[in-house]
């Protein structure tokens, strides 16, 4: 059947018909009806393509429609009453229902994937989107029909191919009874659903087929457990019981300790230098913006389990992005048995460019698993995540886009800068915010910058689809898959940059919580080392020296930091005692450890508050009554990293779900971006 031919999309024009930027109605309110038109109400039919003569009102006259349909060159491939569904000026179900009606055929308004034939093996999943008819069943029940001994085609065609359509039934009338019309929007979420297992068995695990030494789904044998806790205990005993160990111990950690200090130093030096780039950076954009004839296509996907609450927010978030609706595409993932956050999503009724994918249960129920499932399907030239509880900036995808084009084949990824909207409900708010502020403003520009190893935060990630599809996407085993996803990218000789404009989103405000978030983000990270480290000769052949140190200082470095801060704490006390009793405090020993610790709380300590206040002075203004808890907060975390250490050994796919919602701080979505006083 021709008729259900169709092109393939391209991307929409930058300069958009300002016509079709407001309320359809209003284009016509001031436009008299025409007295050619009151004497002649057939010229619709006679002069306009089926799929128009549909858009037909009072208001709307043909001659109008065809003066529109003029600007046809500029929407390359997107038609008028497509452009008008996605910018929500036209109901989709009401155009299709009206266009079965003039066809005089069936209209489907709820169809079951399981009425469906298999898909034709040579359609990869990617082109579902330019699909627009399927096979059902002999004997399918399809809504509303009474079940028919031969298959019929169910079809969705948008313009032309709509057209087609009408003309096919016209010139052969017995085809009304096998072919039935439903919306596009329906058609491919049932074909999504039909499809789920060749999705599951050909995309989501490909990470694990094609590139094994760089998954995570190794477990942990009993041996291998008993043994890595035997030798963790004998280590801190030892520390304990015999001096000599303790002060070994207290000098190794000085050296995990100082290499941390000294990245931050090196940061906060460079962060001048970095903010003036950035400026110019912005500058070329706006001629890029100028230069740039399309928007590349965008999809969204927003993962979510047990978001009930957060659904309003979201949805008023993401109707915020500022980018043309006909090159966007938002996805809600859903897992098939969260009926809440279904029932939910229910009672809002979502905008053309949203729909939602339900997530099969199978495997391990993470993030990166629920992606790579979504990723199946998409087709975009770029892609993004954000979480429920994110308030993106609404221009950050048109930078993202630009930055994308303006940064050559080699940018495979950009970072969003996270920040806190709720950082003042109390302590540990104000600390987290800290944090985000040095490590977001400060640390991952300046590791960009460098073409160092960027360990991605797990939102506001942009990708090309293509490179993303090329590196084997994300890891289902890992629980934080964007650290990983972030160094096989620098592995793979792609880039990464920081973007300009923010992603605001919700910090944990009970300490439980909190220790539930960080004990994921620990484990994800002991997996990211651990699987990149399995060929440690490998992994410096493909960094280099200099970003192979950099690996292991910012996640190796990190992880020991954080489980050995306290035990740091103790050999320094034994250590001292033990120097100060046995062979006093004129030794070069005892004055050895003294300048070496004092060096560390100076650099250790002071290099992170030093980052910490130039980067959370200009975005929250906090001072230095603030950034001088922080050693109570980084204490606060060792409890965090040895509950992600038991967790590796015992369920390391286990994803500990961090409730959203909750805080009472959050200003509504319409300020979440007044809360910055300087930009970073």
């Amino acid at each position: 059947m021709t008729f259900l031919s169709q092109g393939p999309k391209k991307p929409f024009p930058i300069a958009a018909v300002p016509l079709l930027n407001s309320d359809m109605s209003a284009h016509y309110a001031d436009t008299p009806s025409t007295p050619e038109r009151e004497k002649r109400p057939e010229t619709d039919a006679l002069i306009l393509p089926f799929h128009l003569s549909l858009l037909c009102s009072s208001r709307v006259s043909a001659q109008q429609l065809l003066d529109l349909r003029q600007t046809a060159p500029l929407f390359h491939g997107i038609n008028l009453a497509q452009h008008w569904i996605l910018e929500g000026h036209l109901d989709e179900a009401l155009y299709f229902m009206m266009a079965a009606k003039r066809l005089g055929i069936p209209f489907i308004g709820k169809l079951d994937a399981d009425d469906l034939s298999d898909l034709q093996q040579e359609w990869s999943l990617e082109d579902l989107k330019n699909i627009n008819c399927a096979l059902t069943k002999s004997m399918a029940k399809l809504n509303g029909l009474a079940p028919r001994p031969s298959s019929q085609v169910v079809c969705a065609p948008h313009g032309a191919a709509l057209d087609r359509l009408a003309k096919c039934l016209t010139e052969q009338p017995d085809l009304r009874n096998r072919v039935c019309l439903t919306t596009p929007t329906m058609l491919l979420e049932a074909q999504q659903k039909h499809t789920s297992q060749r999705a599951l068995n050909d995309h989501v695990y490909r990470l694990k087929e094609t590139m094994p030494h760089m998954s995570s789904h190794n477990r942990f044998g009993k041996i291998a457990t008993i043994g890595l806790i035997s030798i963790v205990s004998c280590i801190g005993l030892s520390c304990i019981v015999w001096s000599q160990i303790a002060i070994f111990f207290n000098f190794l950690t000085l050296s995990i300790f100082l290499s941390l200090a000294f990245l931050r130093l090196m940061a906060y030096r460079a962060l001048p230098r970095i903010r003036s780039q950035a400026k110019q950076s912005f500058s070329r954009l706006q001629t890029a913006h100028a230069a740039l004839s399309y928007w590349p296509s965008y999809t969204v996907l927003v993962p979510l389990y047990r978001e009930a609450d957060m659904i309003q927010d979201l949805v008023a978030a993401l109707s915020g992005l500022s980018y043309p609706r006909d090159c966007l595409d938002i996805q809600l993932l859903v897992e098939a048995d969260d009926t809440e956050t279904q029932a939910a999503l229910t009672t809002i009724k979502l905008p053309a460019y949203m729909s939602i994918v339900q997530i099969p249960v199978h495997g391990p129920r993470t993030k990166p698993k629920a992606l790579n499932f979504a990723l199946s399907f998409v087709q975009s030239d770029l892609v993004v995540i954000y979480d429920a509880e994110d308030r993106p900036h609404p221009n950050q995808l048109k930078e993202a886009a630009l930055r994308m084009e303006a940064g050559g084949p080699s940018l495979g990824c950009l970072q969003g800068r996270l920040a806190i909207d709720n950082a003042d409900a109390n302590f540990l708010t104000r600390q987290f915010a800290l944090e985000y502020a040095a490590l977001f403003d400060g640390l991952l520009p300046f590791l960009a910058d460098e073409r160092l190893p960027v360990p991605l935060g797990g939102t506001s990630n942009h990708f090309r689809t293509s490179i993303l599809k090329q590196v084997g996407g994300w890891d289902p085993y890992n629980v934080t898959e964007d650290a990983d996803l972030g160094l096989r990218l620098t592995r793979l000789g792609y880039r990464i940059e920081i973007l300009q404009h923010d992603t605001w989103e919700e910090a944990p405000e009970r300490y439980a919580a909190w220790v539930k978030q960080r004990s994921r983000w620990f484990k994800g990270w002991m997996q990211t080392w651990l699987v990149h480290m399995r060929r440690p000769r490998t992994l410096y052949g493909d960094l280099g020296r200099s970003r192979f140190l950099a690996f292991q200082v910012m996640i190796g470095g990190m992880l020991v930091s954080a489980l050995i801060h306290p035990l740091y704490i103790v050999s320094f006390t034994t250590s001292f005692a033990a120097i100060t009793f046995n062979i006093g405090t004129d030794s070069t020993l005892f004055w050895s450890l003294m300048v070496a610790n004092g060096a560390n709380l100076v650099m250790g300590y002071g290099g992170a508050m030093l980052l910490a206040h130039r980067t959370a002075r200009s975005r929250y203004g906090y001072g230095w009554r603030q950034v001088l808890a922080m050693p109570l907060y980084w204490l606060m975390m060792t409890p965090a990293a040895w509950r992600a250490f038991l967790q590796l050994l015992i369920s390391p796919h286990h994803w500990e779900k961090t409730q959203h919602g909750l805080s009472k701080q959050r200003p509504p979505v319409a300020n979440a971006h007044k809360r910055q006083k300087q930009g970073p």
